[in-house]
C-alpha cells in the first residue's frame, strides 16, 4: 500500500487568537514565513490555503514561494466565514446579493487554484446556519445552498469542490452538520466534481464514528480531501493529531487504506498555545507512527473477524500488534 501523503493548511502556522484573547497567542506570520515554516517540517509535502491569504500578494509569487520551498500547493479555499459580511450566513444569506458575493469568491479561489496547480477547492461556509427557532426558513437555505453549489461546480469541472461539514460553531446549528447530510447534499447537486472534505475532529464532533463516515462518504464516491487532527468530541478543538483517540485513529487510517483514496491527508490544527512547528512536526510523526501499524495489521484476519462481528478476536488482533511487547 502507498503511504499517506501528508500536507499542512497554512492555518496551522498562522496567526490564533479566541473570544478570550483576541489579540492572538502569537504574533501574524507573512505568508513566506507560514510556506517557510511548513517546508521545514519533515514528511509535510503540500499546504492548503484561503484566498484570504494572499491578502495582495501576486498568484505567481504565492506559486514561487511554495516551489521554492519545495512544497505543492493542495487545495486553495474561499474564505466564506471570515467577513461580518456573512454574519447571517454566504450561501443561505437571505440577501441575494450577499449570496452572490459568496459564490463569485468561490469562483475566485477556483482561479487561483487553477493558477497555482491545486487540484481542490474546499468550501466551508460557517456562517451557514442559524442560531435561534424560527430564525430561518430552512427550505430557502437548502435551495439557495444546491443552487450555489451547481453554480460553482459547473464552473470548475476540472477541480474538486469539497464540502466541510461541521455541527456547529460559529453558528449553533450548521445548516450541513453530519456525513449524511454531506452526501445527501452532494447527490442533489449531482455533479461529479462536487464532493466532501471530510475533517476527522468534525465527525467526532458530530458524535459520529469517525471511520464509518468515511465509509458512507467514500461509499457514495465523494471523498474528495480529508483534514485531520484530533479531539475530545465536544468542541471542534483541533488538537494534534493523534494526541487523544488512538483507538479511533487507527480505524480511520485503516478503512482509509481500504479506499482508492490518492489525495493528502492534511492537518487541520489550532495550536494556540504550543510552537505551531513542534505541534505540527509531532503531528506528522504521529500520523507516520499511526500508518505503519496500521501496515502491521492483518487485514484479511479483520475482515474475517469482521464477517462474524467478532468484536474480541478482533481486539485481541489489535492488541498483540499495538500493546504486546516485541
Amino acid at each position: 500500500m502507498e503511504k499517506f501523503k501528508i500536507g499542512v493548511g497554512l492555518w496551522c502556522v498562522s496567526f490564533a487568537a479566541d473570544r478570550f484573547l483576541s489579540s492572538g497567542y502569537r504574533p501574524m506570520h507573512s505568508l513566506e514565513e507560514q510556506i517557510k515554516i511548513v517546508a521545514r517540517i519533515p514528511g509535510a509535502e503540500s499546504i492548503d490555503l484561503h484566498t484570504s491569504d494572499l491578502n495582495g500578494i501576486a498568484i505567481k509569487d504565492a506559486a514561487k514561494m511554495a516551489k521554492d520551498n519545495g512544497l505543492i500547493i493542495n487545495a486553495v479555499n474561499a474564505n466564506i466565514f471570515g467577513d461580518p459580511v456573512y454574519k447571517y450566513g454566504a450561501f443561505t444569506n437571505t440577501e441575494e446579493k450577499i449570496r452572490r458575493q459568496a459564490i463569485d469568491l468561490s469562483k475566485k479561489s477556483i482561479d487561483m487554484a487553477r493558477e497555482l496547480g491545486a487540484k481542490i477547492s474546499s468550501l466551508w461556509p460557517g456562517q451557514d446556519g442559524f442560531d435561534y427557532y424560527f430564525q430561518n426558513d430552512y427550505y430557502s437555505q437548502w435551495d439557495n445552498t444546491i443552487s450555489a453549489m451547481k453554480e460553482i461546480s459547473a464552473y470548475a469541472p476540472d477541480i474538486q469542490i469539497g464540502y466541510e461539514y461541521k455541527p456547529k460553531e460559529p453558528r449553533m446549528f450548521s445548516l450541513i452538520n453530519n456525513a449524511g447530510k454531506a452526501v445527501y447534499l452532494a447527490n442533489e447537486v449531482n455533479a461529479s466534481n462536487f464532493g466532501v472534505t471530510l475533517d476527522y475532529g468534525h465527525a467526532l464532533f458530530a458524535h459520529e464514528n469517525a471511520a464509518e463516515s468515511l465509509c458512507l462518504i467514500n461509499r457514495a464516491g465523494k471523498l474528495f480531501n480529508v483534514h485531520f487532527n484530533d479531539a475530545y468530541g465536544t468542541w471542534d478543538d483541533d488538537l494534534i493529531a493523534g494526541s487523544v483517540n488512538i483507538w479511533s485513529n487507527l480505524e480511520f487510517f485503516w478503512y482509509l487504506k481500504q479506499t482508492d483514496y490518492q489525495g493528502y491527508v492534511t492537518l487541520d490544527m489550532f495550536p494556540y498555545r504550543e510552537d505551531p512547528f513542534e505541534a505540527c512536526s509531532l503531528a506528522v510523526r504521529m500520523i507516520q507512527s499511526l500508518e505503519e501499524i496500521v501496515d502491521q495489521l492483518d487485514s484479511q484476519k479483520i475482515r474475517k473477524y469482521q464477517k462474524k462481528s467478532d468484536a474480541v478476536a478482533a481486539l485481541e488482533h489489535l492488541r498483540k500488534v499495538v500493546l504486546e511487547k516485541k
